[in-house]
């Protein structure tokens, strides 16, 4: 009678805390380190969300998909949230942002033993600069004909490149470019570095589908629980663990 008794005490407290515990969808792209397949965490962002979103009450199921897809899916009500996503207008007439959670610095490297500085782009016009065939970077870089770019098919053969001399600057994510010399241009590490100021920071943000009336709700709790991830630290001990610098 008393072991009954036990067990029904423990079950008012353990069912309450499974019922809680809901399960979001979210989706995100194949990005490293930021988010994709190729870590058993799925990046350090999904490791920023996923904990977010613990500590406001969700559980989190992660699938890698196409970007236009995600979008596509989660506009569909087949997903309860996308990440990582930049602010825009249009965006946001369909979607509920969340606070900023990360940035993506967009920034020059160059060789060490370079000096190379800029206040403006014009002040980069002797160098040849490495570009990815089709990225979009920002609209006064694209647009300088002035520069002289020579494109490629990827960041990796940019930073080959960069690191052979063939190049003297390539236009590259500060992460992705601190994550593909460890892990796929290892020839790089010590010989490359960025310089100041970045072409441009960019905000990432989870968005959740305003056609969802829960999106409201989940934004207010994950936001809360990013500030208490912020001021405890845990934010910056996950870029830390994940080998990245700012």
């Amino acid at each position: 009678m008393r072991r009954t008794c036990i067990m029904a005490a423990i079950a008012l407290f353990v069912i309450p805390t499974i019922l809680w515990a809901q399960t979001l969808r979210l989706a995100t792209l194949d990005w490293e380190p930021y988010a994709g397949q190729a870590s058993d965490n799925k990046g350090f962002n999904a490791d920023i969300v996923t904990e977010a979103f613990k500590r406001a009450g969700y559980q989190v199921k992660i699938d890698v998909l196409p970007w236009d897809r995600a979008i596509e899916e989660a506009m569909k009500g087949n997903y309860d949230g996308v990440f990582p996503e930049y602010y825009s207008k249009e965006r946001a007439r369909d979607f509920v942002y969340s606070h900023s959670f990360s940035d993506s610095l967009l920034v020059f490297y160059k060789r060490y033993e370079t000096s190379v500085t800029y206040k403006t782009l014009k002040d980069l016009r002797p160098y040849k600069i490495g570009t990815v065939r089709g990225q979009i970077n920002t609209d006064e870089f694209d647009n300088a004909v002035y520069l002289m770019k020579i494109e490629a098919d990827s960041d990796e053969e940019n930073l080959r490149k960069l690191a052979k001399g063939d190049l003297d600057l390539i236009v590259i994510d500060k992460f992705v470019a601190q994550y593909l010399t460890k892990t796929k241009v290892p020839e790089a590490a010590g010989k490359i570095s960025p310089i100041e100021p970045p072409l441009i920071i960019r905000n990432l943000f989870v968005i959740l589908p305003k056609k969802n009336p829960d999106s409201e709700r989940r934004a207010r709790g994950f936001n809360k629980a990013l500030e208490s991830m912020i001021k405890d630290g845990t934010v910056k001990a996950i870029m830390t663990g994940a080998g990245l610098t700012k």
